[in-house]
């Protein structure tokens, strides 16, 4: 007779999820299978140890103590497994990005799915931060970064240059183009404290839009900044880049003819000798044919 078998991970991973979720549907929902196969990886996991791990409460589904005494015996040993074979599935197909939280949610995630479509086998993970992070040292395989290139020890890809357009939502709009100067009551320029040079940056450029501005409107970052142009609250400066969708659907209006092109842009970076370098440029040529209506905004 040989060694006994030892339990499935999958159906371990399913009773703990259905655990901490109180339901098999949610638990389901979250494992992408349907309540049916939860229900029979549980099933399966019973008969292999001869115990019944849930019951019936009611109309709800509860652990049974023999239920509870497992999990409490595994502890965080699912944990630690998915730590174990992480780096092997990174190694396999998985990309971790970090970029800033405007540019992710306003340029990349909105065309995500244009590069799963391409690359249904390479799995993209986003993070967020606001620190350039050390991509030596630190668990990222690459980054789109906002500045003016030339990292040192970095390969850089320019995406496009950076611009400002003044946009405001068209009843503010309006206002502004018909030639009625704003007052008190109107709507003001709004700054984000991240970018809080831009209006100054314009000002040289184009003094008509801010030179007899009232009132400022400061919050924290761009995406809140175009929240609050979107809904009306005033005037905001965006990046070309930022503003494709709410023009289009005219949720917004462009306030000058052409944008003002920065010195500043955004870069795809990578160490050169990268692990999946192969992966990284697949990712890096599709960011550039992506931006490319983006290089002559």
């Amino acid at each position: 007779m040989g060694p006994p078998v030892p339990p499935s991970a999958r159906a371990l991973a399913a009773l703990s999820l259905f655990a901490t979720l109180g339901t098999l549907t949610e638990a389901a929902e979250q494992l992408g299978v349907t309540r049916s196969a939860l229900s029979h990886r549980i099933a399966e996991l019973e008969k292999q140890l001869g115990v019944a791990l849930v019951r019936k409460a009611g109309r709800r589904i509860a652990l049974t103590e023999d239920g509870e005494r497992l999990l409490s015996s595994m502890g965080d040993a699912l944990e630690r497994l998915e730590a174990a074979v992480e780096p092997f599935r990174r190694d396999r197909g998985q990309i971790r990005l970090s970029t800033v939280a405007t540019f992710a949610s306003h340029w990349l995630i909105p065309r995500i799915a244009q590069f799963q479509a391409q690359h249904p086998r390479i799995e993209v993970a986003i993070f967020t931060t606001t620190r350039a992070v050390d991509l030596k040292q630190e668990e990222m395989d690459c980054a789109i970064r906002h500045g003016r290139g030339g990292w040192k020890g970095l390969s850089s890809t320019l995406l496009f240059k950076e611009t400002l357009m003044p946009v405001a939502a068209p009843e503010v709009a309006d206002r502004f183009l018909s030639g009625i100067k704003p007052d008190c009551r109107g709507a003001p320029l709004i700054r984000a404290r991240s970018r809080f040079m831009d209006w100054s940056i314009w000002q040289k450029h184009d003094r008509a839009l801010a030179k007899s501005r009232i009132k400022w409107l400061t919050v924290e970052t761009r995406a809140q900044a175009l929240d609050a142009a979107i809904s009306g609250a005033g005037v905001a400066l965006m990046d070309m880049a930022y503003i494709t969708a709410p023009v289009a659907e005219v949720r917004l209006r462009k306030l000058a003819e052409h944008p003002l092109q920065l010195q500043t842009g955004y870069y795809f970076v990578n160490v050169p000798n990268a692990r999946r370098l192969h992966l990284l440029n697949h990712l890096r040529d599709w960011a550039v044919e992506a931006a490319k209506p983006f290089r002559a905004a």
